[in-house]
């Protein structure tokens, strides 16, 4: 049945770009191409060095529902997903990679599926730099859940914002983004605490997994320091951000917030037991059996996740 385009909302897709000359246009012809008509294009480039911003401006002459915004200031890409989102015009928000390539129907499946959720995201491909498959996705490394428990997003987070729709007023309840929790992740924990998250089970991005995107660099190692400050700067984030209402939930983040702010030996044995008391709910995400789930909350005794 052919998609019926007549009284659409308007979707504002927030493409952060820095220095993505070599895979921008491609992605932007993906996006230009959607199935679904009714769409803006913000770019928002954060003060890149190479010819990015030449690129878009050409797209730009000939389409003119992409607008381009380009930093003097470098903010990282957190604040400026962020500074892109505010401008949005629409009630529904898409954000964009500058080195992916959506399916035409991307915008279409998630906006006729979004209903009275928050968010809405789907499955992501990976692929090679040429968009070649490699025959795995984010759901072959982690577990797609549909949920309105924020406990799910505490330890992990399985909704990448290239692969996501949201509400306007969503941003709304989560602005300013804390600094050291990536976008997405807080983005997806407020759609928790609020009207919740919906899973579509289809790959409808194809994710270039390579040495210069987030995941890849994100293998490499960090300072066990910044580490540790980012995880309990996570946590004790989402324990405020947490609703009173959610009486059980916000008792679970409140007792691993305590937890989580030293290494003594009372709270090395607390996180423990919190770990394994809440187990189902906690490392949901995680695509590990149960045997290696507990081995993990055991182990909890000498780190923090």
């Amino acid at each position: 049945m052919p998609f019926n385009q007549n009284n659409m909302e308007l979707v504002s897709v927030i493409l952060g770009t820095y220095n993505g000359e070599k895979y921008i246009e491609t992605q932007l012809e993906s996006i230009i191409t959607q199935s679904y008509k009714n769409i803006e294009i913000i770019i928002v480039d954060d003060s890149s060095k190479d010819n990015t911003v030449a690129i878009v401006n050409e797209f730009a002459k000939k389409h003119e529902n992409i607008k381009i915004h380009a930093f003097k200031e470098n903010v990282g890409y957190i604040k400026n997903f962020e500074r892109g989102i505010a401008m949005a015009k629409g009630n529904l928000i898409s954000l964009s990679d500058q080195d992916d390539w959506w399916e035409p129907t991307k915008t279409e499946k998630l906006v006729a599926n979004i209903k009275q959720y928050d968010l809405i995201y789907c499955d992501s491909a990976f692929v090679d730099e040429n968009l070649n498959s490699n025959n795995s996705s984010f759901s072959t490394i982690k577990n797609m859940v549909s949920s309105n428990n924020p406990v799910n997003f505490l330890i992990e987070n399985c909704v990448s914002g290239h692969a996501s729709l949201f509400k306007k007023e969503l941003f709304n309840k989560a602005t300013p983004f804390p600094e050291l929790i990536p976008h997405d992740w807080w983005i997806t924990y407020i759609a928790a605490v609020n009207n919740g998250i919906t899973y579509l089970d289809e790959p409808l991005v194809k994710y270039r997994h390579h040495q210069n995107n987030v995941i890849a660099s994100n293998k490499k190692k960090k300072v066990k320091s910044k580490k540790l400050l980012e995880r309990r700067h996570r946590i004790h984030h989402f324990y405020n951000s947490c609703p009173d209402t959610l009486i059980e939930e916000k008792e679970i983040i409140r007792r691993i917030n305590i937890t989580y702010k030293s290494f003594s030996l009372k709270n090395n044995f607390k996180r423990i037991i919190v770990f394994l008391t809440f187990q189902k709910e906690l490392l949901i995400i995680l695509k590990k059996s149960n045997f290696k789930k507990t081995i993990l909350s055991f182990n909890m005794f000498f780190k923090i996740k």
